[in-house]
């Protein structure tokens, strides 16, 4: 398993974004996770490819334009209430270690092997529900882990 995780910066993907609504069920623990970083026990970044894979499930289910300018705003709003104000770009390197991982694990998707890929390059882990880190060898935590 991965070191403390106050040790290490935690990776966020768009499990924690959409976590950010009160009624989704990981709700408490992201705003546990975000209380954390708020006090220094842990120092949350945004993965940029979450923020890619956010827009591309809301046009996915089919919100117009400006349900989806509004949601983005009122992630960016709660984020920035917590002083959540670091975001991880994305470089190609990391879409060709995306493109290799999704070769060795193919239940891997096109997001979570990117958002795999810049943890890997940046040797940090990613907080999130998803187990698929932590079965193809990613440095990873999920919410009852902190």
């Amino acid at each position: 398993m991965a070191s403390e995780p106050s040790k290490k910066r935690l990776l966020v993907e768009s499990d924690f974004l959409f976590g950010l609504r009160k009624s989704d069920p990981f709700h408490r623990s992201i705003i546990r996770s975000l209380d954390m970083h708020r006090n220094g026990a842990i120092k949350i970044s945004v993965l940029s490819s979450a923020i890619m894979e956010v827009r591309t499930v809301l046009y996915s289910r089919a919100l117009k334009l400006g349900q989806i300018e509004d949601v983005l705003s009122l992630m960016d709003e709660g984020l920035n209430d917590y002083k959540v104000t670091t975001y991880v770009p994305v470089k190609i390197t990391d879409g060709v270690l995306a493109e290799r991982l999704r070769t060795l694990f193919p239940k891997l998707t096109f997001f979570d092997s990117l958002h795999a890929a810049i943890s890997k390059r940046l040797d940090s882990a990613i907080l999130s529900s998803d187990p698929i880190y932590k079965e193809i060898g990613v440095s990873s935590f999920n919410y009852n882990e902190l």
